[in-house]
């Protein structure tokens, strides 16, 4: 089973937090509490926030006890988080539940479970539209359609999610008999993808020999 790539590793208190302005800056020192290592101060500014049901906080610690990052690696409690960020409405919630559907993480793999909860996350989430378009394409919880696929994986890409791109690369590289092997077409969007710095992106063009000068930087 191909696991997908987390894109949302981007993740003291003196005063309760009071209203949603203050929520968001709070939440935003704890992401770069993140980012500067301190995840043991990052985890106490989401729980906190997470008391008042703040979605995204409920999100990052779930993603933290997924990954393992400043806690012991637990996927019931991550998927406990994840639920309670999912009922408070936050659609990176849904697809990283969705995640776990579709690898048999801590919940029993079911994959029309998770292609229900991709797509009702894709209606504003990108990684959620990518990993839609790879149920499309690979017949994953639903009838493959690779039309559709193509739709979403161009979706997520211009949504700034560019892995889109490179799947989509990947789809015209591929062939499927609805949908030719199309060597142009990849390259194509493997250069839209490889210009936003996907590496994978440009990795592949490098082995075609079709890398435009200046995009290995």
């Amino acid at each position: 089973m191909k696991r997908f790539a987390f894109l949302f590793l981007l993740f003291s208190v003196l005063l309760p937090v009071t209203s949603a302005h203050a929520q968001t800056g709070n939440y935003d020192q704890a992401l770069q509490m993140v980012r500067l290592g301190k995840l043991g101060q990052a985890m106490k500014e989401f729980k906190i926030l997470a008391e008042s049901n703040h979605a995204p906080s409920e999100f990052s610690i779930g993603l933290m006890y997924h990954l393992g990052r400043g806690v012991d690696k637990n996927l019931e409690t991550a998927y406990n988080w994840y639920k309670r960020s999912m009922i408070d409405g936050h659609p990176p919630a849904l697809n990283n539940i969705g995640m776990m559907y579709l690898n048999g993480e801590y919940v029993v793999q079911h994959r029309e479970t998770a292609f229900r909860l991709f797509k009702k996350a894709s209606t504003t989430h990108a990684q959620a539209m990518d990993n839609l378009a790879q149920c499309y394409e690979n017949g994953w919880g639903t009838d493959r359609q690779i039309k559709r696929a193509t739709n979403m994986y161009q979706l997520a890409g211009e949504n700034g999610y560019v892995l889109g791109w490179y799947h989509l690369g990947k789809l015209y590289e591929k062939g499927y008999p609805d949908t030719p092997r199309d060597i142009e077409k990849a390259v194509e969007w493997y250069i839209m993808a490889a210009e936003k710095k996907q590496k994978h992106a440009i990795k592949r063009l490098k082995r075609l020999g079709r890398l435009p000068e200046g995009l290995d930087q």
